[in-house]
């Protein structure tokens, strides 16, 4: 029994959306609203369809996917652009703190070893101290901008 109050109620329900609504003023001059004006009441008709889907139907679904493909082609362009510079920026700082760091143990005084050729131990002299002191000013002003 409940089953078929159920089905007549979900049945119907598309039939009222569908079905005209008058607004009117009843005796007592409450608003009411129904499906038929009563007999020789002022009843005004009002519409209730629903409001058209939201954003524009303008557009083919293929027109919809190119959008949607080019956004997403801009998006991991931009994305892979960030990446990149974020890899340069790391790079640039890692070179920095080596240049930096080369540079402190020059300017320490402590001896500084070299491996000749022969893979003999040869230690930076006074000239050569210098040289590589300049060398790593250069790499200093060139890599911690």
């Amino acid at each position: 029994m409940l089953v078929r109050i159920a089905a007549a109620v979900l049945l119907s329900v598309p039939l009222a959306c569908a079905a005209q609504v008058y607004q009117y003023k009843d005796a007592q001059g409450r608003t009411v609203f129904s499906d038929t004006p009563p007999p020789g009441a002022n009843a005004t008709k009002k519409n209730i369809n629903p409001p058209p889907p939201s954003g524009d139907g303008s557009g083919s679904v293929q027109e919809k996917l190119q959008e949607f493909q080019k956004r997403r082609d801009e998006r991991l362009e931009s994305e892979a652009k960030q990446a990149k510079e974020k890899a340069e920026k790391e790079r640039m700082a890692e070179n920095c703190t080596r240049a930096r760091s080369k540079l402190a143990a020059l300017q320490s005084g402590q001896r500084i070893v070299r491996f000749n050729t022969q893979g003999e131990r040869e230690f930076l002299d006074d000239a050569g101290r210098a040289k590589e002191m300049e060398d790593a000013q250069k790499s200093v002003s060139e890599w911690c901008k």
